[in-house]
């Protein structure tokens, strides 16, 4: 099946816009984009890691049927990888059911099979018909077949690049509940034909850069509004934001504090989500502002929010704001939607004070963010009672301060403006350096070097020990965890 050029060069000059949108970056190359370093590229890495894990030069035969072979497949079914300062979550395969591969009984046949994909020179569609017949998911199989060679296999999402194809215009063609070895070879001729037009514009188009291009303008540029599914751009009207209607079951501050208390309904990742959320300026912002703070792709925060309303629905019968006929919204349970620049959520006003009161998100109360006032203070909400000077929120000392280091992380080198486009064009805290308690009343504030900026993750680290770290202290932790 052949894709239209036309709807490629549409497309491509959607995906170059939004590069430019969001990073400010005139995109050049695939290996040189600062965005794509950032976003995207680490799937290589989870193909390196991968096949690090397998250690598949050291099988030996005897081995099969002993379970060494499975657990060392197992094992390269990372969750998270450490890629560009940052770790990402292993999204190649379905991270709800990657423990399903290592809960399968023992099996002399799948060790045989793994140790001809990996060893022997074994046809991989030979491969791909008898790992489908011991049960594993065609997702499985194409990581499977993809860390052994990136260049000529690839990872697969069946809905999502589904929903990629309608944009290609190829709407016949489905991967979903489609497992076959042919099914799969087209979809990566499909990747071939894109990466065949992408080499027009960047000679080293790699088939993981095709398959990166399509996943972002099929996921990240539709959440964002940047693509209609035929190749128009459409632009924003107003940088004022209009709120969204919503039809959603608002709950009380009340009925959220008994659901964030059962452990039933809330996770550990819902609790993380609202962090992320209300660590953001009016606790407001993007999905994808949220998603950086928690190191996740974007869908998986949509994915859990769904999961997590469902849950909710069970124990309290709600009412959803309609999507079609079949499908509901399930954010605005949880926030309010405004439609601007950039589409952002805010936190529901009733679950801030649920969390709040049950103290599992916490105002962070830094010498950058006190209010002006006299020589002690009551912050206002806080827990305890602060006593602050008023020389400690000094709006001329943050902007020398700012002014001569730049509004980058001094632990990690995050760029607001660089990631976020003109929203976060000067945004950073401000951190002191020497702790606030040991400040006297006699002591003047040198901005240039007293106070360091560091973006909001990076501040609650340093101030998750009393005193707090060092900055170069935190900066390796980083440097540790990564390497």
């Amino acid at each position: 099946m052949e894709i239209s050029i036309e709807l490629l060069e549409k497309h491509f000059l959607n995906f170059t816009q939004y590069i430019k949108d969001v990073s400010d970056e005139n995109f050049k190359s695939f290996s040189t984009s600062e965005f794509l370093k950032k976003h995207e590229n680490y799937k290589g890495v989870i193909a390196s890691l991968a096949r690090e894990r397998l250690e598949s030069t050291l099988w030996r035969s005897e081995d099969i049927g002993t379970g060494k072979i499975k657990d060392k497949v197992a094992s390269a079914v990372q969750s998270r990888v450490p890629y560009n300062n940052r770790f990402f979550d292993n999204n190649l395969i379905d991270w709800r059911k990657k423990d399903n591969f290592k809960k399968l009984p023992e099996s002399q046949n799948l060790e045989q099979i793994l140790f001809n994909l990996y060893k022997n020179k074994v046809n991989p569609q030979v491969a791909f018909e008898q790992l489908l017949n011991e049960g594993l998911s065609y997702q499985f199989i194409a990581y499977l077949l993809f860390i052994k060679d990136e260049q000529k296999f690839l990872p697969i999402s069946q809905q999502r690049f589904d929903k990629i194809f309608t944009l290609l215009a190829i709407e016949n063609f489905k991967t979903a509940k489609n497992a076959s070895w042919e099914n799969y070879q087209e979809f990566c001729r499909v990747v071939q034909q894109v990466q065949v037009f992408l080499k027009n514009k960047d000679p080293k188009t790699t088939l993981l850069d095709a398959h990166s291009f399509l996943w972002i303008f099929g996921g990240q540029m539709m959440e964002h509004g940047n693509n209609d599914g035929i190749g128009n751009f459409p632009k924003a009207t107003s940088l004022s934001a209009e709120p969204v209607p919503s039809q959603a079951t608002v709950l009380s501050s009340l009925e959220w504090m008994s659901i964030l208390q059962n452990n039933d309904i809330t996770t550990e990742f819902d609790i993380a989500m609202f962090n992320a959320f209300y660590t953001l300026d009016d606790h407001k912002g993007s999905v994808v502002a949220a998603a950086n703070i928690l190191g996740v792709e974007f869908p998986r925060i949509n994915l859990e929010m769904g999961k997590y309303a469902k849950r909710i629905n069970k124990k309290i019968n709600l009412t959803f704001t309609a999507r079609n006929e079949e499908k509901n919204k399930y954010w605005d349970l949880f926030f309010l939607g405004y439609i601007g620049d950039r589409f952002t959520w805010q936190l529901r006003p009733e679950l801030v004070q649920a969390l709040e009161e049950l103290e599992l998100v916490t105002p962070l109360i830094y010498a950058d963010e006190l209010p002006h006032g006299n020589i002690e203070d009551l912050i206002e909400g806080a827990k305890k009672t602060v006593s602050v000077n008023a020389y400690e929120r000094n709006p001329e000392a943050r902007k020398k301060c700012i002014a001569h280091w730049k509004a980058i992380c001094t632990v990690c080198d995050f760029d607001f403006e660089k990631i976020y486009g003109e929203i976060g064009k000067g945004f950073i805290h401000v951190h002191h350096l020497k702790p606030i308690s040991k400040i006297g009343q006699e002591y003047t504030i040198n901005p240039v070097e007293d106070l360091r900026p560091v973006c909001p993750n990076c501040h609650s680290m340093l101030h998750k020990e009393n005193p707090p770290l060092p900055i170069e202290k935190l900066k390796n932790i980083i440097a540790k965890q990564v390497n």
